[in-house]
């Protein structure tokens, strides 16, 4: 009797901690949601499943998000950066085209550099460390096959250096 007391107590307990363990992750995934004001999210791809916020900068005028959208097309899932402008009257507008990832054509360098930094330096905390992801990095761009190059805007180049991550040379070229 006493022994079923006990693994009665044991499984109420695991079944609080779990319960609190749910909880803290639901509030922590309902703040990263609302991180991007719902005006923001009507500017994102149609049939968005889910967003990460890479950067934000907020100027006199307005503010810039860079976000990491992914939806389905075709079942398959589509990963795309996209660059979200909102005024100071609650209008946004998307300014990343699908086909260039260079946000400096969109605007001002030291705004896509600040955007890059941002989004380099979260991609260092989800990677543990600088050590880690430069070994990443490098295995990635020196293992492609042979003349296959990997393409940086030169924001995320400079982003990079500021952060004291090295390109292996001869592995990569700068978007024009």
């Amino acid at each position: 009797m006493k022994r079923q007391r006990k693994i009665a107590i044991v499984l109420s307990s695991v079944f609080v901690l779990l319960m609190g363990l749910i909880s803290l992750v639901g509030f922590n995934l309902a703040q990263a949601s609302d991180e991007i004001p719902a005006t923001v999210q009507t500017c994102l791809p149609p049939a968005t499943q889910t967003v990460k916020v890479w950067g934000l900068v907020e100027t006199e005028s307005g503010s810039y998000y860079l976000l990491g959208a992914t939806w389905e097309d075709n079942s398959e899932d589509v990963y795309q950066e996209v660059l979200i402008y909102l005024n100071a009257e609650d209008t946004c507008r998307s300014l990343l085209p699908e086909n260039d990832p260079v946000l400096s054509h969109y605007i001002p360098l030291q705004l896509a550099r600040e955007l890059a930094l941002q989004r380099y330096t979260r991609v260092l905390q989800e990677q543990g460390d600088r050590e880690a992801y430069q070994q990443q990095l490098t295995d990635y761009l020196t293992g492609a096959p042979e003349g296959t190059r990997s393409e940086f805007p030169p924001e995320h180049i400079w982003a990079l250096e500021q952060l004291g991550i090295e390109l292996p040379t001869d592995s990569y070229e700068v978007l024009p």
